[in-house]
């Protein structure tokens, strides 16, 4: 119930910048960014006193909702404002289905979103396990952990998860603001649409591109990051669009785009790799325009951005030294060779994740697969280029990389038809000759391909790289819904968009780890199993070990999950979590049993972690280590009492 009281802020704002905005969307866009604002200044500032509880977040959002309220209603008095309804069109019939099919895509996803838990690899070891650390510590300070991704990585989304957690009292709703993040994106691009100058069709055709892009549908009822940090820069190409008219930018956009390049990078590290292009368009735009006095907006963006990243940059630099990346991270993603051969592989393969047009139209039984010719042609053309399709200086995991197959799975799903599209778009544009005079389109595309171009410059390929091509999915649904609308009739149009939305209800439905046509399927599968739906092997070993902790009226709980300094990131904690604490009466603490060379073990020396005593330890290991028999903490030795691969438990002897 109190967990409304984020999105009525919301709602309130939003009334709050309608009239300001005459556009609903640009108002509701503005909203969202002070939402954003908020959750990441209560967040930090609760932080600081280690008062991140129930009641403070509570009376936090109260009086956000009775001030804003009081605004509104002063507005109103003052007949500034007035409450009018929505006017997205003038709809005629078929506009108004396909706006009627994206909202029902959206609900569907919307309702996986609320009744499937997290479940994905990466909510498991360190999206949800940050959250309920910083619940417990009633702070977003940095803590003793086996695994440094929950302290190193940028973590709007998880505040904004944290939030709805506290107010709601467990992890139902964990999984809306990936959801909301969609809705938002959907709404944006169609406002760039029209920024760029698309008619009402283009703008239509925009929103469903982006409604049924399958990596964004998989991933919008999860607890990954990659939809909100693509919410954030829809938003900040947006206010670089609304800046461009003006000699001189209104120092309410100005402040607008630095909180979306803060939002965006405190979000997620790609951020920096596709805000970058849209801060040298902007640079671009005005540095003849205002020549010395460019310093005013500089300071702005700057300063606002640096603000909301302060937090976050100050904890990692105490801990690690750099505000944004630890050594192993460094090691696994950033590019070690340099040159125009190696760039030009990685764009190839790059785009190779997206290919398997074939079998995502179902046309398998007529037409074979192209894959494996592209993996062919693409190794012919590695030949030519003297560079290795799998070096490791460039790919990772080591011999990871293929030209995968139709997927639904939120973490490799590539989008052919949308892929097949943008192609198509770009042809289009190219052919018009009305759209290459544009100067603000050609920018926006420019922009576009350019972080496309920086990400494949930067980073290693990993078969999981689609997920970073979402937020440019994301973007280029605006461009496209423009091309199609300049030069195709609106039959065309519709047609494409009929095509779209048809071709991503399997992606609806079928969800590969939160599935509701399935045989087996969210409703009728106990939540305790959902959790593991991804890896199902290890939920009987998972649910033995909370079962026979719930016997021992233990309180303290240690984790020791892997055994080297730095483990690989195969061992689940937040199951324990979810579960263990079902029981409300209990007061239980969690901490982490570090090897002495983990980085964040120095925490173990300070409060409250140094007075924490395990009455019983977790430890969990993969099959190619031996099982634990014994752990030493202080000098007090605990041995296995039960024990079900991968998970012992471990007492006090």
């Amino acid at each position: 119930m109190f967990a409304v009281l984020p999105i009525i802020a919301l709602i309130v704002f939003w009334l709050i910048f309608w009239n300001r905005d005459p556009d609903w969307r640009s108002a509701l866009l503005s909203a969202a960014v002070v939402w954003g604002i908020l959750i990441t200044a209560f967040t930090e500032i609760l932080s600081l006193v280690k008062f991140l509880t129930f009641g403070t977040v509570l009376a936090a959002w109260g009086l956000t909702i009775v001030i804003s309220g009081f605004i509104y209603y002063r507005l109103i008095r003052e007949g500034k404002r007035e409450f009018k309804g929505l006017k997205i069109f003038q709809l005629t019939p078929v506009p108004a289905i396909l706006l009627g099919s994206i909202v029902f895509i959206v609900a569907v996803v919307g309702l996986i979103s609320i009744v499937s838990p997290p479940n994905n690899w990466d909510s498991m070891t360190y999206h949800m396990p940050r959250v309920v650390h910083w619940i417990q510590n009633h702070s977003v300070a940095h803590y003793p952990t086996y695994d440094s991704a929950q302290l190193v990585h940028p973590p709007f989304a998880e505040f904004a998860i944290m939030h709805l957690q506290i107010l709601s009292d467990g992890d139902r709703l964990a999984n809306l603001v990936q959801w909301l993040a969609m809705a938002g994106s959907i709404i944006g691009v169609s406002l760039i649409a029209k920024q760029l100058d698309a008619d009402r069709y283009g703008q239509i055709l925009a929103a469903v591109f982006c409604t049924t892009i399958p990596m964004g549908i998989l991933q919008a009822s999860s607890t990954q990051n990659d939809y909100v940090v693509a919410f954030w820069l829809v938003c900040l190409a947006h206010y670089v669009l609304s800046t461009l008219p003006y000699k001189k930018p209104p120092t309410f956009l100005v402040f607008a785009i630095g909180a979306c390049l803060g939002l965006a990078i405190l979000t997620k590290s790609s951020g920096y790799i596709f805000a970058f292009p849209f801060m040298v368009w902007l640079f671009c735009w005005y540095v003849n325009r205002l020549r010395w006095r460019l310093w005013q907006p500089f300071c702005i963006v700057t300063g606002t951005f640096l603000l909301l990243n302060l937090g976050h940059y100050l904890r990692n630099v105490d801990l690690y030294g750099s505000p944004i990346a630890t050594v192993d991270y460094t090691d696994d993603y950033k590019i070690e060779v340099y040159s125009l051969q190696t760039w030009i592989s990685n764009i190839i393969r790059n785009l190779s994740l997206h290919v398997d047009i074939v079998r995502y139209l179902h046309l398998q039984s007529f037409i074979t697969p192209i894959t494996g010719k592209v993996e062919k042609i693409i190794s012919i053309i590695h030949g030519f280029l003297g560079v290795d399709i799998n070096d490791p200086r460039t790919t990772f995991p080591a011999n990871s990389y293929r030209v995968p197959g139709l997927s639904f799975d939120e973490n490799v799903a590539g989008n052919p038809l949308h892929f097949f599209l943008l192609l198509t778009s770009l042809i289009g544009f190219w052919l018009k000759g009305e759209l290459r005079k544009n100067k603000k389109v050609i920018s926006y595309l420019l922009t576009l391909i350019g972080g496309f171009l920086l990400l494949c410059f930067m980073l290693k390929i990993q078969p999981y790289h689609s997920r970073h091509h979402l937020t440019l999915f994301v973007l280029f649904s605006a461009f496209v819904g423009l091309v199609f609308s300049k030069i195709a009739n609106r039959y065309i149009v519709t047609a494409l968009a009929v095509i779209l939305i048809v071709t991503s209800l399997p992606f609806v439905f079928e969800n590969k780890f939160r599935p509701i046509a399935a045989e087996k399927n969210i409703f009728n599968t106990p939540r305790s199993e959902l959790y593991f739906t991804n890896r199902p092997y290890i939920a009987a070993s998972y649910l033995g070990a909370i079962d026979f902790l719930k016997t021992t009226n233990c309180t303290n709980i240690g984790f020791s999950l892997g055994g080297e300094a730095i483990p690989s990131h195969l061992d689940w904690e937040y199951p324990f979590w979810a579960l263990l604490q079902e029981n409300k009466e209990q007061n239980l603490r969690f901490q982490h049993i570090l090897h002495p060379d983990n980085t964040s073990s120095r925490f173990l020396q300070e409060s409250p972690y140094k007075d924490f005593t395990a009455c019983a330890i977790i430890a969990t290991r993969s099959s190619k280590q031996e099982p634990v028999k014994q752990v030493v903490v202080n000098g007090t030795a605990y041995i296995t009492k039960w024990s079900s691969e991968p998970t012992s438990i471990l007492m006090k002897q």
